[in-house]
């Protein structure tokens, strides 16, 4: 602890407060010890001085150490703050810590010590933890910015290819005009993206969840990897008619997306073979992602979702390594799951649970009341 910082006991007791004042002394020789006799005296001194530590007693006069320790974390959110109590109870450490305390020491165990590690740890453990926040919030406006600027460029692809297809015209080149139609949906795929990843991954909202067609994100994946399905000599199957969840269309489009492009990646068959299928469970579907490819070895299952693991030489397999990280991250937001069982040398196979639409879970007597939707019908498929 540097010398010269600023250390206050609150508590009501004269004699308790002066022997851990003198106790405090000693561990710290040059920290300035100030006190105070009542919890209302205490928050004000809080208010109107820094403190790079505050020691409070539990039992005191119109306001407990635990309210106070609430309410001096609400101002500060970086102060380091011990309770100090006569009773050894594990319940009420545990409710300090919730409400606040940084740190937790029955007054029978207070020795130089003691206290000198306590509070050593606690205002280590709050610069680290402001330390973070402020680089935290330093990336994520990074991030955010980084994320606006992608707009434009993103809004030029789209309109510059629409206008190169105006040009050469409706009859003319008509590959051309398909390759620039495919351009275009993906800035637009792209754009939907950049503000989901916006919203739950840079500002840590929740991300919208609506009524999800599964076959418009079959159609959206499959047109965009068809240039790579085209090079791999790959097959996508899907089932012609799939449900309808509660999710996010461009989230579900990514994680679906990514669980078929590692289908096709790490897979040595002559035909790489991707295949969804649907299955409903009470309340929610499951949808199973299979592959005919290389296989996970059992040891390795729960740590496939961890970033930055990789099974494979980058020099034989080209990845990130948090595909799968944001993937699990993805159906989270979205209120599922997600899970792999695989077997090594016969494939993988990932299942992702979501709840159903709100509309497919009424009762029989509920759908009839209710208006017919295409959804409704395709969510009763198994």
């Amino acid at each position: 602890m540097a010398p010269h910082q600023s250390l206050l006991v609150i508590d009501d007791s004269e004699a308790e407060r002066e022997i851990m004042a003198f106790t405090l002394g000693a561990a710290f020789p040059e920290a300035e010890v100030s006190r105070a006799d009542h919890p209302f005296l205490g928050k004000a001194m809080c208010e109107e001085q820094s403190f790079d530590c505050v020691l409070l007693d539990y039992n005191m006069p119109d306001m407990d150490g635990l309210t106070l320790a609430r309410e001096l974390r609400a101002t500060d959110p970086y102060l380091p703050i011990v309770l100090m109590t006569n009773v050894g109870d594990e319940m009420l450490a545990a409710e300090a810590l919730r409400s606040g305390a940084s740190d937790y020491i029955p007054k029978s165990r207070v020795t130089t010590e003691s206290i000198q590690r306590t509070i050593g740890r606690c205002i280590h453990t709050c610069a680290q933890t402001r330390l973070i926040d402020e680089q935290r919030s330093e990336l994520e406006n990074f991030a955010y910015a980084l994320a606006h600027d992608f707009k434009q460029p993103i809004r030029q692809i789209t309109t510059f290819s629409q206008l190169i297809a105006m040009e050469i015209g409706a009859t003319q080149a008509g590959g051309v005009q398909q390759h620039l139609k495919f351009l275009s949906d993906a800035a637009g795929r792209l754009g939907k993206l950049v503000d989901v990843m916006s919203q739950y991954t840079l500002l840590h909202q929740s991300p919208e969840l609506a009524q999800v067609d599964l076959n418009c994100v079959v159609d959206s994946v499959r047109a965009s990897l068809s240039p790579y399905l085209a090079e791999r000599g790959g097959v996508f199957d899907a089932p012609e008619r799939a449900p309808t969840v509660h999710a996010n269309e461009t989230l579900m489009t990514q994680v679906l997306q990514n669980l078929v492009v590692n289908g096709l990646l790490y897979n040595r068959s002559s035909t790489p073979r991707v295949e969804l299928k649907t299955k409903r469970r009470g309340d929610d579907w499951i949808i199973s992602v299979s592959d005919n490819g290389l296989g996970i070895e059992s040891q390795h299952l729960s740590e496939i979702f961890n970033p930055l693991v990789r099974l494979h030489n980058a020099s034989e397999y080209s990845g990130t390594g948090l595909g799968l990280t944001l993937a699990r991250k993805a159906i989270l937001a979205q209120g599922g799951d997600i899970w792999c069982e695989s077997v090594l040398g016969a494939g993988s196979v990932f299942h992702v649970r979501l709840p159903s639409a709100p509309e497919a879970r009424k009762g029989p007597r509920d759908r009839k009341a209710a208006r017919p939707l295409h959804s409704i019908a395709v969510g009763n498929r198994p």
